[in-house]
């Protein structure tokens, strides 16, 4: 008899593949036009009795957004040893699952704790929520605030995933953030990168480093206008397809985006929150931000690699397994 879990797998599978049949055929792809997507936000009302002093302490961006799907007890137990925190759209139930059945797994390592949670905001088609709702029932490993989810609101994601580390995994050691694309060699981070049995770092923050200023040109997927941003040059930020840092970390740069402008490339607004808190990203060579060729020898050099579809996670997976006994 096949287990209760793998029946709800099946079911959440078929109903994923009927779901997108349905909105491709009947709906036009959605698209995101302006500076931010604009969010879902509670109404907040103004404190009585304003004085110079709250309107300077005010908070410049309030967060002021709820979680409608949360997995608050996931470190009650025992404080995991790392968090992977994993920016993902609704519509990549394969990325997800292919992540769960490799190098996601919270059950790999034996010796050490790993959790592994998804990030989200609302979409605006509510078949979609609804899948990711089921879907979060099934595996416990979905974390959403309503906000829009869109490219221009991964900001709000990855503040989401720092709030959610700082409030109910504080005492967890590292944390990694990362995209549903990544491919992740968990013995080079793990082993070789954190090393358990060392001493935990604190304000610690690695991954690829990246010095550069702003895009000016419109048609770029990465353009900054200079009312956003007017410096010439972005602090030295950490490329957002993969980086590690100590889970005090977490708090820390949540606080500060309370204070912090909000830019809608997320990885350089990390950037400019470790600025303000003067800790400054370590380069490692480990993290790659692009597509690599596939050598079992290269990629077991690496730590990320990027534009890995799901078919691609399972055969580096399968291969990084079955042929440890090959020498490179």
């Amino acid at each position: 008899m096949p287990s209760k879990v793998s029946c709800l797998y099946l079911l959440t599978v078929v109903c994923w593949a009927s779901a997108l049949w349905y909105l491709s055929i009947s709906r036009p792809t959605s698209t995101y036009v302006g500076h931010m997507s604009v969010p879902i936000r509670k109404t907040v009302k103004p404190p009585k009795n304003i004085t110079f002093t709250n309107i300077r302490t005010r908070p410049l961006n309030p967060h002021a957004f709820e979680f409608v799907i949360n997995e608050p007890k996931k470190c009650e137990s025992d404080a995991p040893f790392l968090v992977i925190l994993i920016s993902t759209t609704h519509k990549e139930f394969d990325a997800r699952q292919a992540i769960r059945e490799t190098w996601g797994d919270e059950s790999t390592f034996s010796d050490i704790r790993i959790l592994t949670i998804f990030l989200l905001g609302r979409n605006t088609d509510n078949v979609l929520n609804q899948m990711v709702e089921q879907e979060s029932q099934i595996f416990h490993d979905i974390v959403v605030e309503n906000f829009i989810d869109s490219y221009h609101n991964l900001t709000l994601k990855t503040m989401m995933g720092m709030r959610w580390v700082a409030t109910f995994c504080p005492k967890a050691q590292y944390v990694m953030k990362t995209d549903s694309d990544i491919f992740v060699n968990m013995d080079n981070l793990i082993y070789k990168l954190l090393k358990p049995t060392t001493k935990p770092r604190r304000r610690y923050f690695t991954g690829y480093v990246i010095n550069g200023g702003p895009i000016r040109d419109m048609r770029s997927k990465w353009y900054m206008s200079r009312d956003l941003y007017p410096e010439s040059k972005y602090p030295p930020f950490c490329s957002g397809t993969g980086y590690v840092f100590s889970a005090d970390v977490a708090d820390l740069i949540y606080k500060t985006s309370l204070h912090t402008r909000l830019l809608h490339l997320e990885d350089v607004y990390v950037g400019l929150c470790l600025r303000k808190l003067g800790i400054h990203p370590y380069q490692n060579s480990g993290f790659n931000h692009w597509k690599m060729a596939y050598s079992l020898c290269r990629y077991r050099r690496v730590i990320t690699v990027h534009q890995i579809s799901p078919e691609e996670m399972h055969r580096i997976w399968n291969d990084m397994s079955s042929k440890k006994h090959l020498r490179c």
